[in-house]
C-alpha cells in the first residue's frame, strides 16, 4: 500500500477548532495517488455508516479504520483517500476484552481523543458516520447524530462533503442502522408502554423502531439526486444486512436444549435465569443485549418468548418473535429492491451483502451461537465483539464482493485482496 506522511504546520493546526484541544501526532498515513487503475477511479468517496466508517468491537480508531472495506477498495482502485484519522485508543477505543470489556488503552465508552488534525484540512475520501441512518446523508443534524458527526462533517452533510472531492467514483453503504438498533433491542416500532420495567428499561434503550419503507425511499432518493449533481459520476449501492443474521442474535431456545450454553448465559448475566417453555418450537432471536440489562437489575432474570408474558416488557424487549421477524425481512427486502432499483436508474453497481453473511454463518464462521467463554472471538474470527461489525477479516471479504460487482457493471479489472 502507498502512503506519504503529512504534516501541517502549527499556525495551520491551530486554526482548526475541534481539533486543537486534541493530543495527536504531527503525522498522519494517506493513501497517496497514483495513476487509477482506470479513469472512473480518479476520484472516490465512500459514504455509510460504522461499518464503512471503520467501527470493529463498539469502537474506532486508526488502525480500526484502516481495516475498511473502503480504504481497501481505494487501494485496488489506485486512488487517493483521506480518512478522519483518530489518534490514540479512539473515540471511543475498541473494546480489546468481551468478558471484561476493557477498550484499547484502559479507555472507557466515554473516552475520546479526536482526530488528526492533518486530516482535517484535506478534502476526506471516507465520510462515513457511526451510527448514520438513511436520513443522515442530506442532514446536518438527525436523530442519529452524534459526536463523530460534527467531528467527521464540521458541519456538512455526508453528501456535501462528498460532493467537494468532486467525485469520479462513490460507494454507499446506509440503511443498516434503520433496521439495527430496533433489532438488538427487540423492538420493531417505538414502545410508549408505561409499566415501571418498561419505563426504565426504554429510558436506556432511546430507539424509534424502523424506518418506514416509504420514509426510507423518499431518504435515499434524496441522497442519490444529490449526489448525481456531479456530472458523469459512477458509483455502487450496497445493500442492507439482514440484521437477524447477525451472531448479536440467537435462538432462545437455545438456552432450554443446551444446558452448558445456558450455564455460560447464566454466568454472564449474573445468576440463574428462568426460561419460560413458550420458546421451545418458538423461533424466537434473543439478542445478548438482554445481558447487561439482566446483570444491572432492569430486566428480571426471566426469559418468555410470548410478548409481556408473564408481565410486561418480558418477552418484548430483547426478544424477536417469529412475526417481529417477518416484519424486519419485509422491510429489509422493501429497502434492497429499491436499492437495487435507484442503482439501476443511476447506472451504478449494486452488490447484495447478505450472500455472503448466509454464507459464513452455513460455515459455521459467523456462529449461531456466542462463545461467551472467549475473551477475543466471541463471535468467530469474521464478526468483532460487539457481536455486529466486521473484523478485518470480513472488510476483505466485503472489498472483493464490491470490487466484483463494480467489475461487472463497468468492465474494470481491478484485483481482488487476498481474504
Amino acid at each position: 500500500m502507498n502512503y506519504m506522511k503529512l504534516r501541517v504546520g502549527a499556525l495551520a493546526a491551530a486554526t482548526l477548532a475541534i481539533a486543537a484541544v486534541a493530543c495527536t501526532k504531527d503525522s498522519v498515513d494517506i493513501l497517496q495517488p497514483a495513476p487509477a487503475a482506470n479513469p472512473i477511479f480518479q476520484t472516490y468517496v465512500a459514504l455509510g455508516n460504522s461499518i464503512t466508517a471503520g467501527i470493529q468491537s463498539s469502537g474506532i480508531n486508526d488502525s480500526t479504520q484502516r481495516e475498511s472495506y473502503a480504504l481497501l477498495v481505494a487501494q485496488q482502485m489506485k486512488t487517493g483517500y483521506v480518512y478522519p484519522s483518530l489518534v490514540g485508543p479512539g473515540c471511543p477505543p475498541p473494546v480489546i476484552n468481551f468478558q471484561t470489556q476493557a477498550r484499547v488503552g484502559g479507555g472507557t465508552g466515554s473516552t475520546c481523543q479526536l482526530r488528526n488534525p492533518a486530516t482535517t484540512l484535506l478534502v476526506q475520501n471516507n465520510v462515513a458516520v457511526p451510527s448514520a441512518t438513511s436520513a443522515d446523508p442530506t442532514a446536518t443534524t438527525t436523530r442519529a447524530s452524534n459526536f463523530l458527526t460534527q467531528l467527521f462533517l464540521g458541519g456538512k452533510t455526508q453528501v456535501q462533503r462528498a460532493l467537494d472531492a468532486k467525485p469520479t467514483f462513490v460507494s454507499v453503504w446506509i440503511g443498516n442502522n434503520d433496521v439495527l438498533d430496533a433489532a438488538t433491542k427487540g423492538i420493531t416500532a417505538y414502545s410508549t408502554a408505561t409499566d415501571s420495567v418498561s419505563v426504565r428499561i426504554r429510558s436506556q434503550l432511546s430507539t424509534q423502531g424502523i424506518t418506514d419503507t416509504n420514509t426510507f425511499r423518499a431518504n435515499y432518493k434524496r441522497m442519490i439526486d444529490k449526489l448525481l449533481v456531479q456530472k458523469g459520476v459512477k458509483g455502487i449501492l450496497i445493500g442492507v444486512e439482514n440484521v437477524t443474521a447477525l451472531p448479536a442474535l440467537f435462538p432462545a431456545e437455545s438456552l432450554l436444549t443446551n444446558p452448558g450454553f445456558k450455564a455460560v448465559f447464566d454466568g454472564a448475566s449474573g445468576g440463574a435465569n428462568t426460561v419460560l417453555a413458550n420458546c421451545t418450537g418458538s423461533r424466537a432471536l434473543l439478542s445478548y443485549g438482554i445481558i447487561g440489562q439482566i446483570r444491572t437489575g432492569a430486566h428480571p432474570h426471566l426469559i418468555s418468548c410470548q410478548k409481556n408474558v408473564p408481565v410486561a416488557p418480558v418477552g418484548d424487549y430483547f426478544i424477536i418473535d417469529s412475526t417481529e421477524q417477518r416484519i424486519f425481512n419485509t422491510n429489509i427486502s422493501r429497502y434492497n429492491a429499491y436499492i437495487a432499483a435507484k442503482a439501476d436508474s443511476a447506472g451504478f453497481a449494486y452488490v447484495d451483502p447478505n450472500p455472503l453473511l448466509a454464507a459464513l454463518r452455513a460455515s459455521g464462521a459467523v456462529p449461531t451461537l456466542p462463545n461467551f467463554l472467549s475473551a477475543t472471538a466471541t463471535f468467530g474470527s469474521y464478526i468483532s465483539l460487539d457481536g455486529v461489525h466486521p473484523t478485518g477479516k470480513a472488510n476483505r471479504l466485503v472489498a472483493n464482493a464490491v470490487i466484483m460487482a463494480i467489475n461487472t457493471k463497468y468492465s474494470t479489472s481491478l484485483a481482488t485482496i487476498t481474504p
